[in-house]
């Protein structure tokens, strides 16, 4: 009897899943990809309830005149699939949409092509600089949400707009947008300028406490032009600060080890250029005297001396003196940089984790550092080796 009902059983599925229907698969050729977004903000004006916003209630019309109505504009750029890969000019479109929200900009996007959008391949986020200075909490909590944006997908802030910097087409790009993932993610050029960020580490240094995001500056410079050498300093939720081409550069030999850059040093009036070959740097919390918290940083490297104004033979007297000159020039710029960080009020180095974890008491630990952090002090200790690349006799 009960070989009978598993039989029934088996037949009664095996009858259903006919029933089924298969994944609504959509081939490559039926697919739009997006290699790109950007997200701007945008006010708009409504004057006497004209123009207003589709699905907007009638009401209050009087009331609503001249006030301005907080919009975003969501741009994608898309990349037209080719059916020969060798072809070297891919063409690419960008697409906008006004619309009140993220998801429903995308919607309404859908209408203006033939294609499915997909966003499997979308390697860059940029966030007008309006926006940026606003609010990218909306954008970053739907990116983590959105299934198939990958979260190590490059984020950056765009100036003037995000949809201005997409519809940037440089002769050198002969991929669409690959010249913003192959710059913000060094794969091609290795600036010392370009800071790049993870969607997965923004968004978690925008919900932590003690360490906040950095994003780089994507600039348009002409028409087929795109310059990457500033970056931006934020807080949980907008810009705070704008960093400089050389204070960027800092900011990575602070953070990042093997960074490939150089510097000049000014010694008896002739000038040095050096080429760093390793770096280095840490820093520890320590109380002073006077009972104040002291960031004290340690940092260093090893270089190769590529040129002198002078052309002078270089002997190992020189060398240590140039040495020397190149710490000390590291000890003031650094000073200076960390100062002008702490007076944004903002902490991307995490000297806040770090109180964190030398605490015992995390009920307080977070006001401490609140009441701590205005009155900070900083020391930079630096040891910087030249020495001489040689030259063929």
């Amino acid at each position: 009897m009960r070989k009978w009902l598993y039989l029934w059983l088996v037949i009664l599925l095996g009858t259903m899943s006919l029933l089924l229907t298969g994944c609504q698969f959509k081939d490559v050729d039926r697919r739009a990809f997006v290699l790109a977004f950007g997200i701007d903000s945008v006010q708009k004006e409504e004057q006497g309830g004209q123009g207003r916003e589709e699905g907007e209630e009638g009401e209050g019309k009087g009331k609503d005149k001249g006030k301005g109505k907080h919009s975003i504009e969501v741009s994608l750029k898309l990349a037209i699939p080719e059916g020969d890969p060798t072809k070297r000019n891919q063409e690419a479109i960008v697409i906008s949409q006004i619309s009140s929200s993220i998801p429903e900009a995308v919607r309404l996007l859908k209408s203006k092509v033939d294609k499915e959008l997909d966003f499997s391949h979308c390697k860059t986020l940029l966030f007008g600089e309006a926006y940026a200075r606003n609010n990218i909490s909306e954008m970053t909590d739907w990116m983590v949400r959105r299934r198939d944006i990958q979260l190590i997908a490059y984020n950056g802030v765009a100036r003037p707009t995000a949809k201005e910097v997409l519809d940037v087409h440089p002769k050198s790009e002969r991929v669409p947008a690959y010249y913003l993932i192959l710059s913000l993610g060094k794969e091609g050029t290795e600036s010392p300028f370009i800071v790049s960020t993870f969607s997965y580490n923004l968004r978690r240094h925008l919900t932590e406490q003690g360490l906040d995001p950095v994003l780089p500056l994507v600039e348009k410079a002409g028409e087929d032009t795109l310059l990457i050498n500033k970056a931006v300093l934020l807080d949980n939720q907008r810009v705070r600060a704008e960093l400089t081409p050389d204070e960027a550069r800092m900011f990575n030999l602070l953070t990042q080890r093997g960074l490939r850059t150089s510097f000049n040093v000014e010694m008896d009036g002739n000038i040095y250029s050096y080429n760093m070959e390793s770096n280095w740097s840490k820093f520890k919390l320590v109380k002073s005297n006077k009972g104040k918290m002291v960031v004290q940083y340690t940092v260093g490297g090893r270089a190769t001396l590529e040129d002198n104004t002078d052309a002078i033979e270089m002997t190992g007297r020189i060398l240590r003196a140039v040495s020397k000159a190149a710490s000390e020039q590291w000890e003031k710029d650094i000073k200076q940089f960390l100062v002008k960080v702490h007076g944004t009020g903002v902490d991307p180095f995490g000297w806040g984790l770090r109180y964190s974890a030398m605490s015992w008491n995390n009920a307080t630990e977070l006001e401490e550092w609140k009441r701590i952090y205005p009155e900070l002090e900083f020391s930079v200790k630096a040891d910087v080796q030249v020495r001489y690349s040689g030259m063929i006799r």
